[in-house]
């Protein structure tokens, strides 16, 4: 069956002027109800989801540049142990080095005693360590004693220490530390 818009020309043209103009607003307000409801609102969800997505990919691109930079700066610091422990000598051996460095430093009358311990750190290394205990030295041979550990040109840290002010001299004091160093096993 064939439409004939011709009947439809017709219909319009049999219309008052007044019902022409009432169904030429009823047409228009109803292309403006379809082209909002098809177009405009579509495309505004579309923008407002977007825009949630562009929000929530920069959230997650913050968090990769953080973690990105998180991860360089770890790899930055086992860059420079691995460095470190590339640089330690076969030959050191940690016990006479920590006792003639505190023997310079605060005399040998003020070391009660000296205790070497080692012990394995996984399947490559191994920690040496030496516990210090010194009786009645000044802070500031203390502070020299740590500088002259912990920068001179092996790679020693104090990984442990403990100070008490002695009762009777209030500027002196007793001190426990713990130095420490990693060596490769296998540079053993």
């Amino acid at each position: 069956m064939k439409y004939d818009w011709r009947q439809v020309v017709n219909a319009y043209q049999r219309l008052s002027a007044r019902e022409r103009t009432l169904l030429g607003v009823a047409g228009g307000v109803m292309l403006v109800i379809g082209l909002y409801t098809l177009v405009w609102e579509p495309m505004a969800r579309g923008r407002e989801l977007l825009a949630r997505r562009i929000a929530t990919k920069e959230k997650e691109l913050a968090e990769v540049q953080e973690l990105r930079q998180g991860y360089l700066e770890l790899l930055r610091r086992f860059e420079a142990s691995q460095a470190v422990l590339q640089k330690g000598d076969d030959k050191f051996s940690l016990f006479p080095h920590i006792e003639a460095t505190v023997s310079q430093v605060v005399g040998r009358e003020r070391i009660a005693s000296m205790n070497p311990q080692n012990k394995a750190v996984g399947d490559t290394y191994r920690e040496e360590s030496v516990e210090l205990k010194l009786t009645e030295i000044s802070l500031d041979k203390l502070v020299d004693m740590m500088y002259r550990i912990e920068k001179g040109e092996h790679p020693l840290r104090v990984t442990r220490l403990q100070v008490k002010k002695r009762f009777k001299d209030p500027h002196t004091f007793d001190v426990t530390a713990t130095v420490s160093m990693l060596k490769g096993i296998e540079s053993s």
